[in-house]
Order: C-alpha cells, then sequence, then structure tokens
C-alpha cells in the first residue's frame, strides 16, 4: 500500500480550547480513539511526522495520499459532499468507528506492515520495561491533555514541537525495527519534553489512585477469570535504575467483602478461593482501603444479623444507629478487616454509606491516617477539592473527596488534565479518584496508566496507605456532612427490596430500641460497679436492676409480677431528670420530687395501693417508701370519693396540654400548651396510590371512647376507617390516646389494617401509610436526632429512629417513634413518619408514636421513652426513708453519658470507659463528678484503659474528685476515668 502524505483526525470544535467535555460515552471512545489512533508507530514512521488535526467543519482539501479520520461526533459536521471527494481520491483514506481497533481495523495496518522490510509491531523486553504499540497511543493521549491542559488554563505553549515530532518518529521507526534500546531512550525524551511542557505551568505533581470496587461475587467472578495475576502483573513500583515509574493499584475490602474471607477462613471446607486475593494485596505494590461495616451485622455476631424470625435486624445506615452502636460498627469493621487481610487498615473507606464529620475521632482512635468518605453506591460524598483536612473536636484527618472519575469511560477521560490543572492551579492536592470494577476500563484508562509509567506529567499513582502517609498535605479544611442526604434512599431501597418490608421495618425499629435499652442496662450496671466495686456485673436484665439496688445500700425483692411492695427503686440511666409512676402498697411520704398521688383503679382492693407521680434524677436514683394512707382532700373527692380524671369526652387533659380528639376522623385536631395556642395536629396519611391523590386520603370515626380516666392516667380509643375522597376504605385503624399527670408526653399506640392493595406500585412513598403531624408556624425547622445528636437537615427524607424536633423557635414539638427510622418533610409545616408499606389485603400493622412538648433535653427524653427509668422493688429493710440522690453528674445539661462500662485494670484500678456526647451544635464545658472520687481521667488512645498515667495531657483535668473537659460542637468524646477503688 502506498504511504500517506499526511495523518489528520478532524475535530468537532473550532479549538483545543473548546475540546469537547460532555456527551455520550460512545462519543468520546470514538473521538479519543480517533486522535490516539494515528500514533501508532507504524504511520508515525512511515509519514515521519506527527498526526494534525483540523476543525470538521473546515477539513483539508482531499487530494494526494492522506488518511483522514472522522470520529464519530464529527460525522455531523463534516460538508455534505466532503466525504464524496475522498472517496473519488485512489491515494485519500477515510476512517471512522466506534473505537480504536474498529480504526486499526479500518485502516488495515497488516496491509501497511506486508512488504520486502520487515517490521516489528511486537512488544519489546528494555530492561524491567516492556515496549509496545500502547506506548505511542499512550503518548499522543498525554499530548492531547497537555495541549488541553495549556490553552484552557490560558497560558502560552512553550512545547518544542520539532524535538517532540524527531524524537516520537524515531521512537517509532526503532520500535519497528525492533531497536528496543534506542526506542527507549527516544520514548523517554518524548515522555519528558511533555512534562517539560507541564512544569512550565505547575511545579507540583497531580495524584492518581486507581481503585477497584468490590463485592463477594463480584471477587468470586473476577478470581475465577484471572484476574488477580493481571492485578498482579500491572501494579508496579519504582525501578529508578531503569526510569520506570510505578502504577500501584488499589481494592476496596467492604465490610461484606471482609466478611466472606472470614468466613471462608472459619469454615471446615478446603475451599481457598479468597487466598490469591489475600497474598496479592500483602504486595506493596497493591494497596487497599476498607474497615466499613458489613451491611445486616448485628453487634456481637458476625453472622446475617438476623433474628429468629430471619429478618435482618440492623441496616448499615449508620443515620440508623445510636452513637455508641455507630462507633461499635466501626470497631467491628475494623476487627473485620484485619481478621480478613491479615493486616491493619490505615485508610477507611466503604462502598456503600456515607461518613458522618461526627465519627471521624473515632476512626482516628482506630488508627486510620485517611477516610475516603464516599457512598459509591448512592454517588455522594465527594467535595469540592480533592483532599481535605477533616477536624472534628480536637481531631483532624486527611479524606480525599475528590470526585470519582469512572474508569471504564471515556467521556471522563476527555479533559482529565485540564481538570487537574484547575485544581494545581486553585491550591488544591489535585488527585484523580480513578474509581472502577476488576478488569472493567477503557481504552483512555489504560493510556493515562501507560503513560504515567513513563513520566508525571498527568500525576503519580499512588497506593492508598502512602497518598495519606506520604503524599501532599492539604492546605484548607473542609466538612463532611453529619447527616447522610442518601440515607433514605438506602432504608427505602432495603425495605423495597425484602421479601417482609413490614417485618423488616419492626425489625429494624425493635433492634434500635433494644440497643438503647442495653446502653442502658449497661450504664446501671456501671454505676453500679461504680459505686460499689464488689458487685459483680451482670448480663441480664434482672442482674442489672439488682446491681444498682445493692449499690445503693438495698437488696431486690426480686420479680414478683402483680405484687405491689411498699418500697421502691426509681434509677435513671438518662441525661435529664425523668418523671415516672410507680405503683406502690401505700403512699410515700411528702417530698419535693413526689409530684402526685392517687389511688391505683388498677390494682387490687387489698392493702393501700397507689399511682405515684415521682421524679427521678439524671443518671440518679429516687427510693420511695410506701405504707401511708392515701390523702382525700376537695368537695368532689369527699362527695363522690373519687377526683376529676384526665380522660374526658373528646378531650385529654393534665397540667400542660389539653388534647383534642376529632370525633369525625379520629385524629388530633388540637393540642393547646398554656397560652401558646393549637400547636399541632395528626392524622393517618396514606399514599398516592393508595388514596388515588395526594391528599393522602382521609379519617372517618366510628368510635371514640374513653377507656381509662383517672388522676394519673387517662387513654381515649379512635376507631374507624382510613377512607378515599371518594369514601372508598383504605384502611381500618384503633388508636389509643394516652395521657398521665404531669407528663409533657402524649403517647399513641395504634394498629392499621390493609383493606386493599396499591394501584400503583412505584415508589416507596407512593403504598406506604403514615403518621401525618401537621404544625402551626410554616417557618419551622425539622431537626433531625441522629446518633444521639440533634442536627439541622435540608433533605426532605430523614433517617432518624430517635425521632425529630419540629422547632418552631418558642415552642419545640418532639416527634418520637421508638425507633420508626423514616421519616418525610412535606410542604412547610408537614411532617409523616412512616409506619408500614401497604401490601397484601387484611396486612396488619402495628406502632407507637410520642408527642413531648418543649422538652428540655430532647435527646435524653427520646431515649428514656424507648428505655424507661427502671423500677426495683425492693425486699423490706429497717430503712423507712424516701429520698433521692445523683450518682454520675456532668455539669453540662445537653451532655449525655452512654457506652459506659468499667473493667479492672492490670495495677489493680477500676476503670470506667464512657462516651460524652455534646447533643448540641455548640461548645460545652463538662464536670464530670461520681459518687466515688476518680483519680485521673485522659481521652482513650490505642492503649485503652491500661495507659500509663504520668504525663497525662491537660486536654482533661482531674482535681478534688471533679474531671473537666471541654466539647466541642456535637462532639463525641471516648473518656477514660481511672478510681482507686
Amino acid at each position: 500500500m502506498d504511504l500517506f502524505d499526511e495523518c489528520s483526525v478532524l475535530l468537532p470544535s473550532a479549538t483545543l480550547d473548546d475540546f469537547p467535555t460532555g456527551g455520550s460515552d460512545s462519543d468520546a471512545r470514538s473521538l479519543l480513539a480517533g486522535w490516539t489512533v494515528l500514533w501508532h508507530p507504524l504511520l508515525l514512521a512511515r509519514t515521519e511526522q506527527l498526526p494534525t488535526w483540523y476543525r470538521a467543519d473546515a477539513a483539508p482539501a482531499p487530494d494526494g495520499p492522506r488518511l483522514i479520520v472522522v470520529p464519530d461526533p464529527s460525522l455531523a459536521m463534516v460538508p455534505a459532499d466532503y466525504r464524496r471527494k475522498c472517496d473519488v481520491n485512489p491515494g485519500c483514506r477515510w476512517i471512522t468507528g466506534g473505537s480504536r481497533q474498529e480504526m486499526l481495523e479500518a485502516i488495515s495496518i497488516d496491509e501497511l506492515v506486508a512488504g520486502d522490510e520487515p517490521v516489528n509491531l511486537q512488544p519489546l523486553r528494555h530492561k524491567s520495561r516492556s515496549i509496545a504499540v500502547d506506548d505511542f497511543y499512550a503518548a499522543g493521549y498525554l499530548s492531547l491533555q497537555i495541549q488541553i491542559m495549556t490553552r484552557r488554563l490560558r497560558y502560552t505553549s512553550n512545547l518544542d514541537e520539532l524535538h517532540l515530532q524527531a524524537r516520537i518518529v524515531e521512537a517509532a521507526k526503532a520500535f519497528c525495527r525492533s531497536d528496543a534500546d534506542a526506542a527507549a531512550e527516544a520514548l523517554h525524551d518524548v515522555y519528558d519534553s511533555l512534562s517539560e511542557e507541564r512544569d512550565h505551568y505547575f511545579s507540583s505533581d497531580p495524584h492518581l489512585v486507581d481503585l477497584t470496587l468490590l463485592t463477594p461475587a463480584v471477587l468470586r467472578d473476577a478470581i475465577g477469570a484471572g484476574w488477580i495475576e493481571r492485578l498482579r502483573s500491572e501494579s508496579t513500583e519504582d525501578n529508578e535504575a531503569d526510569g520506570v515509574l510505578g502504577t500501584p493499584r488499589n481494592v476496596l475490602i467492604d465490610g461484606n467483602v471482609a466478611a466472606a474471607i472470614v468466613a471462608e477462613n472459619r469454615s471446615d471446607s478446603d475451599s481457598t478461593i479468597f487466598q490469591p486475593f489475600v497474598e496479592a494485596i500483602a504486595s506493596p505494590t497493591i494497596g487497599w482501603a476498607g474497615g466499613g461495616p458489613a451491611s445486616g451485622t448485628a453487634r456481637g455476631d458476625d453472622s446475617t444479623g438476623s433474628d429468629s424470625t430471619g429478618v435482618a435486624v440492623r441496616s448499615n445506615c449508620l443515620d440508623a444507629m445510636t452513637i455508641s452502636e455507630a462507633i461499635e460498627a466501626f470497631r467491628e469493621g475494623t476487627e473485620l478487616a484485619r481478621a480478613a487481610t491479615n493486616q491493619t487498615p490505615t485508610a477507611y473507606a466503604r462502598l456503600s454509606g456515607s461518613t458522618p464529620v461526627d465519627l471521624v475521632p473515632s476512626l482516628a482512635a482506630l488508627g486510620y491516617r485517611g477516610v475516603i468518605p464516599m457512598d459509591f453506591t448512592g454517588g455522594t460524598g465527594s467535595g469540592e477539592e480533592s483532599k481535605l483536612l477533616i477536624q472534628s473536636g480536637n481531631i483532624e484527618i486527611e479524606a480525599l473527596t475528590a470526585k470519582p472519575v469512572d474508569a471504564s469511560s471515556d467521556a471522563a477521560y476527555l479533559s482529565i488534565g485540564a481538570h487537574l490543572g484547575e485544581a494545581i492551579d486553585g491550591g488544591e492536592v489535585a488527585t484523580g479518584l480513578l474509581v472502577h470494577w476488576p478488569d472493567r476500563v477503557c481504552d483512555s484508562h489504560r493510556d493515562l496508566v501507560r503513560a504515567a509509567s513513563w513520566s508525571l506529567a498527568l500525576g503519580r499513582f499512588w497506593t492508598i496507605d502512602r497518598y495519606f502517609t506520604d503524599g501532599e498535605r492539604p492546605y484548607h479544611s473542609g466538612h463532611l456532612a453529619a447527616v447522610s442526604p442518601e440515607a433514605a434512599n438506602s432504608i427505602t431501597a432495603d425495605l423495597v427490596s425484602s421479601d417482609a418490608p413490614n417485618d423488616r421495618l419492626a425489625a429494624m425499629a425493635d433492634h434500635f430500641a433494644a440497643t438503647i435499652g442495653e446502653e442502658s442496662r449497661q450504664v446501671m450496671r456501671s454505676v453500679a460497679h461504680l459505686i460499689k466495686p464488689s458487685v459483680a456485673e451482670g448480663e441480664s436484665h434482672v442482674a442489672a436492676q439488682t446491681a444498682i439496688a445493692v449499690a445503693i445500700g438495698e437488696s431486690a425483692a426480686g420479680d414478683q409480677p402483680n405484687t405491689l411492695t411498699k418500697d421502691v427503686a426509681c434509677f435513671n440511666p438518662h441525661g435529664n431528670a425523668a418523671r415516672v409512676q410507680v405503683r406502690l402498697d401505700g403512699a410515700p411520704d411528702d417530698a419535693d420530687f413526689v409530684y402526685g398521688v392517687s389511688a391505683d383503679p388498677k390494682s387490687s382492693p387489698s392493702g393501700n395501693p397507689c399511682v405515684a407521680t415521682v421524679d427521678v434524677p439524671s443518671l440518679g436514683f429516687t427510693r420511695l417508701h410506701g405504707g401511708k394512707p392515701i390523702k382525700r382532700g376537695g368537695l368532689l373527692k369527699r362527695i363522690t370519693g373519687t377526683s376529676k380524671g384526665i380522660a374526658e369526652p373528646g378531650i385529654l387533659r393534665n397540667e400542660f396540654m389539653a388534647v383534642t380528639l376529632s370525633e369525625d376522623s379520629g385524629g388530633v385536631s388540637g393540642v393547646y400548651s398554656a397560652s401558646r395556642g393549637n400547636r399541632m395536629s395528626m392524622r393517618l396519611n396514606a399514599g398516592d396510590s393508595l388514596a388515588g391523590d395526594s391528599d393522602g386520603g382521609k379519617m372517618i370515626c366510628r368510635e371514640l371512647k374513653t377507656e381509662v380516666s383517672n388522676p394519673a392516667e387517662g387513654v381515649i380509643v379512635s376507631c374507624g376507617d382510613l377512607c378515599r375522597n371518594d369514601g372508598k376504605p383504605i384502611a381500618a385503624f384503633e388508636i389509643r390516646y394516652k395521657l398521665q399527670r404531669g407528663s409533657r408526653f402524649l403517647e399513641l399506640e395504634g394498629t392499621l389494617t390493609s383493606k386493599l392493595p396499591p394501584e400503583d406500585a412505584e415508589g416507596f412513598f407512593k403504598r406506604c401509610f403514615s403518621v401525618r403531624t401537621a404544625v402551626a408556624g410554616e417557618a419551622s425547622i425539622m431537626r433531625a436526632l441522629v446518633r444521639d445528636k440533634i442536627h439541622t437537615t435540608n433533605s426532605r427524607r430523614i433517617v432518624s429512629p430517635l425521632g425529630i424536633l419540629i422547632d418552631e423557635a418558642e415552642k419545640q414539638t418532639l416527634v418520637c417513634g421508638y425507633g420508626l427510622p423514616l421519616h418525610r418533610k412535606v410542604g412547610d409545616r408537614f411532617l409523616d413518619t412512616v409506619i408500614g408499606l401497604a401490601g397484601s389485603r387484611e396486612e396488619r400493622l402495628t406502632f407507637r408514636l410520642a408527642y413531648g412538648f418543649d422538652c428540655p433535653q430532647p435527646i435524653a427524653a427520646a431515649r428514656g421513652l424507648i428505655a424507661p427509668p427502671v423500677m426495683i422493688p425492693l425486699a423490706a429493710s429497717g430503712n423507712k426513708k424516701t429520698d433521692q440522690a445523683w450518682l454520675v453528674h456532668t455539669g453540662s445539661p445537653d451532655v449525655q453519658v452512654t457506652n459506659m462500662r468499667t473493667a479492672r485494670r492490670q495495677d489493680g484500678r477500676l476503670a470506667c470507659r464512657m462516651t460524652l456526647v455534646q447533643s448540641r451544635p455548640k461548645n460545652a464545658k463538662v464536670k464530670l463528678q461520681f459518687a466515688t472520687s476518680p483519680q485521673a481521667a485522659f481521652h482513650a488512645d490505642e492503649a485503652g484503659i491500661e495507659r500509663s498515667l504520668d504525663q497525662l495531657p491537660d486536654s482533661v483535668r482531674c482535681q478534688d474528685g471533679v474531671v473537666t473537659l471541654g466539647l466541642t460542637s456535637h462532639e463525641a468524646a471516648d473518656l477514660i476515668v481511672i478510681f482507686d477503688a
């Protein structure tokens, strides 16, 4: 075949300044292939010049022997008769194609090779490097990116094109004649000249991180397809002697992948499918990130995280956990990663789910040097800058927040050079995070990797651990979100994919409530151990009660159901004072903390049964001694022998509120508190496909009856149907409204029985049932109670199993769903709390809800609803007193104590490890006091409770029995306190 005088490509742009940056992946693949295919060494050697480019709408005259490549995006811009002119010229070749391989076949490279002179196109070995045709394609791609970078950033080019042309042609000729030494030397000059061009503008090198995503199934398939061998061969390290730059790779070992590896190691089978992978990542050229929790695992369980019915009990959504559970999930994920890889993870990442900012100190305490806070499945978590310093509390950690580049898409590589250049120009640590599945990369990615083995012009490849330890330190600080905007999508997808979504939703709520309960019992056991170190910690609920009774010098009466005693102790494991109702045999002594006493109509008439409403201090106890006759006074009481009850027809009323229930709907029509007018209303709501429109249906009450009415408690039951606007029933409902004496909470217990399936199954919220709360103010702010902290969020869909605080400036309403995780803000005044998903006919849903009005500490109040203060019947003793005392005091009402555990140090001292949580977005000064005087205190580190007490940092002070420290906004401090006991 005759030689070409010129090889050119027609571009769909007037200049390289406006080189395309978007479009479809197929167009990008064709465009980049059209540029790089002309850098084939045989074409360079035969034409003895660099390829040229022209505007597609101003193509050169197709005269003489000419090779013209027309990428797909340029076809529509080429003049109408240009193709005909090319075809009539026998020396002109019109080349199109969707990929580089198609264009090579159209060029017929094999025909060009044929001839008298032997031509080599096979890879050559030069020392530790293999030189192949791909190295010329990579040079072409690098040349394009350097030119785009120069023009896009408005710099003047200093590239010596004549020198570049002479050296690339010499390299091509040497390669074709199998001269590896000459080819390598010339290619070095080519890449060096391109690097010098970039160095005129930028002194720092970009960073490149190649990250392969994995799941257990993907990893098994990849290993079976020989991916491990390719990963090892492609992952190289620097060889300064041969001038070869390393191209290390990285993998993301999510919790599920680590769990699969650990499960294989623990199994009795001879399966070793994951062993080659574990051996591969031990190589210094293959980095890894991980430590994220496995989805569905429950605390203390490495199996499936399911209850006895087989329903998963925990999502991997960190917003659906308490702070202690989230920290424990991090610890479990780290241990799982360590067990799977036999290495200690230094870079944290997870495949699905966000990484909240308030958990950064926990990651640092586990030894992580950096974090990739992205949700790769949801596509969120990236920032405007590539690498930032993230600070939470007094802890700072580096975070890779670069927007991930899809390494399987050529469109992402159209102008990656300009993107990195702009980042350097802006003072950032420019980083290209190249993300893909095993073996799923495009030709442009391979070109970039190949170019990086010759030159740092577009950056150096890093292992993820060295990127954080040896890489450039970021100059700027950043901020991660505390509440994930994608958490609701994760929960809804989890529910929709479940075979029993309502069982799954109930299991999630029950698990959250059980977690709160277990944390509360653990606080009780730890406090008891501090007061009386001889008390042995038990594992059951009864043991916790017994421990606190013994600690305060009493003896528990044991489990005697339906038996009233004269002596009861109430322990409050939460951070605010609680008001509870206690049933006693006889009234207690008068005291300031006894709010009210009345006869108990639920108990047997034997003895002197009463209901006492008492206050219990935060992290303290109230001891009651009954036996006294109930005082009866007042004209009404003397005439009728009874007092006025809390429930009236359609109304519940106590000292804090009056709740009116609608006789037409059976919902709450109004809650009136002091002089603040109507606080809220409530009704059941159905999704659009259930209700037939966006109004959510209407409630029709069939019966509204008073079930309980006495001075201590009122209960009204509402029964009816939730119907469409045309009157067709959607579901039958029954709701019990309960209000107690002196309580700020209106409590609801309800059942909903579906009468028809949804007409349109698409969309979670279109076929769900919810409780809709309406408030008066349109300027109300919905604040999520997430991980025991009050967070402001702009999301319409919120995951907050602890509840939602509706803030209306001078008044606040707490909506607590007892662990129900999913809420939705509708308009400016409405909040929907999802209680279930419509499915088959006659499916029965049960739910609980509580509304708290103007609660001083919403976090502690919501936790106290789920795990109320514990009532401990006491055995008869000589102590006839009614009194109370605190046992642990934080000195700040917004600081909560969770995850409290005690243990003995090796030196025999008693140590208490706890998490102090600042629940509000403001700084707090904590003055922590105990019933037992502490001797030392410090923030927990890797040494744990065994840390030496010499030269403790002054961030925590312990003096005169008081532990003093500061907490920043939303900080969760892991604190260790040492006692001599």
